[in-house]
């Protein structure tokens, strides 16, 4: 698990296969500071492809008008990338965490 991202809301589980990205349903017991009621865990092979991650949450967001996201990264490449990415783009009535995991 390279990712964990926790939510308020049902998160959906993605497998982009060509691309070495697995979205899928993961649990937190090892992870007390996670909150929130529903998680996947993200697995990716290549850090080129985060922009679908970012496009997976945005996808997410447009679903609800609120949304409340804690995201755990173990890499401290990805966590800066995701990091710039999602800072200034995230709508106002949807809260992101990031973390280092």
């Amino acid at each position: 698990m390279d990712i964990l991202i926790a939510s308020n809301r049902q998160l959906p589980i993605r497998y982009y296969v060509d691309k070495a990205i697995w979205i899928r349903r993961g649990g937190c017991s090892i992870h007390p500071q996670m909150t929130l009621p529903f998680f996947v865990e993200i697995e990716i092979k290549n850090s080129l492809n985060l922009q679908i991650i970012i496009d997976y949450i945005f996808e997410f967001q447009r679903q609800y008008k609120q949304t409340e996201l804690q995201i755990l990264i173990k890499d401290a490449h990805i966590l800066t990338k995701i990091n710039e990415l999602l800072t200034y783009n995230v709508p106002h009535q949807h809260t992101i965490t990031i973390q280092q995991l």
